[in-house]
């Protein structure tokens, strides 16, 4: 069964041989992976499976939610955090039970890896040349080996890191201080020590790296100070550019969202526009052509982008029920609207 699911997924210009060794279920080439947060303390972390092209074989399974329990007969754990996908492989940070897993490419769990008191909750991580570096709760960083999930070495950044980012060899990281940290950390990869700290806007917690360039999101002091978009500048001094929430990079335009929330409500104002990070231009106008009219006051929970066809995803809550994900072209033409299959989902990846 093993090796038949293995070579059954090859239809797609792009021609990989996933690895699908252990998988009970035969699936397409082109897929995607919700992870879906769920709620802190309910160990109900899942993940979705979706065919973005509808091509799977049984067309049943062009949408499985829980999909992480179908193929392994277990849950995830809880309070899913961060997934990312390198080498044919995904990753998953599970807050809250202190995990790292490797999936193969049809979510079959081939490793794990449990932190310890001591470091802390893992929130966030980047992955590049076989080392999976995660952002832990202690103020450390970790560097892994990617194939067999051992930890090689720790380093010191602040209190409370975030998300983190590589650029031009080393390593961003966003210290939210739990929500009174105002540094970015700079790690050099080589040495795999701390060169310094670059001051941003108070709250620091998204990374993203666009034309070769670090961007920033802080979350403010969830009062007179907004949740700010900001750009890390040659000299180490940031740019403040807009309020933005959320941003995702496609092409080198950042495709930003900025959500005013009411939480008495559960409704938001939302505001969707781009930025350039080749002419560092900002464009207002939404880059969504026909967004559906109740898009305009969900609760975002993030954006994200297929680099392979450019479509934009953007995740959406209902706090007790399933959350929705709204699709859309590159051209900002609404392509559908489905059901994320778990609660607060987080972030997508594509293989």
């Amino acid at each position: 069964m093993a090796l038949s699911v293995q070579f059954t997924s090859c239809n797609d210009d792009d021609n990989n041989v996933w690895n699908d060794e252990g998988s009970t279920i035969s699936l397409p080439q082109h897929r995607s992976f919700i992870l879906n947060e769920g709620t802190y303390g309910d160990n109900n972390t899942n993940i979705t499976f979706y065919a973005p092209n509808k091509d799977a074989e049984d067309r049943n399974n062009n949408f499985i939610s829980n999909f992480y329990f179908t193929q392994n007969n277990k849950k995830l754990g809880d309070t899913g955090q961060d997934i990312a996908e390198y080498d044919g492989n995904i990753y998953v940070v599970i807050y809250n039970s202190k995990l790292l897993l490797k999936l193969n490419a049809a979510g079959v769990e081939e490793k794990r890896l449990s932190f310890t008191e001591e470091d802390g909750n893992p929130r966030y991580m980047t992955i590049k040349d076989d080392k999976v570096y995660v952002t832990l709760y202690s103020g450390k960083v970790a560097r892994i080996d990617a194939k067999t999930l051992t930890v090689e070495k720790y380093v010191n950044v602040n209190s409370n890191p975030e998300q983190i980012v590589e650029a031009k060899g080393k390593l961003y990281v966003a210290n939210s201080g739990w929500g009174s940290g105002k540094t970015i950390s700079v790690i050099d990869m080589e040495s795999f020590t701390k060169e310094k700290d670059i001051q941003v806007i108070i709250n620091p917690n998204y990374l993203l790296k666009a034309n070769n360039e670090v961007y920033v999101i802080s979350f403010g002091d969830y009062g007179e100070i907004p949740y700010t978009f900001q750009r890390i500048k040659a000299d180490d001094s940031y740019e403040n550019i807009a309020k933005a929430s959320y941003f995702a990079e496609y092409n080198n335009t950042i495709y930003l969202v900025h959500s005013e929330t009411n939480w008495a409500t559960n409704s938001a104002v939302n505001k969707f526009f781009t930025y350039n990070s080749q002419t560092h231009q900002l464009n207002e106008t939404s880059f969504l052509t026909n967004m559906p009219d109740e898009l305009k006051s969900k609760l975002i929970r993030g954006i994200n982008i297929d680099k392979k066809t450019g479509d934009i995803y953007i995740l959406t809550a209902n706090k007790t029920t399933n959350g929705d994900i709204y699709r859309f072209k590159n051209n900002g033409s609404s392509i559908e609207k489905f059901d994320c299959g778990g609660l607060n989902p987080s972030k997508i990846i594509w293989l």
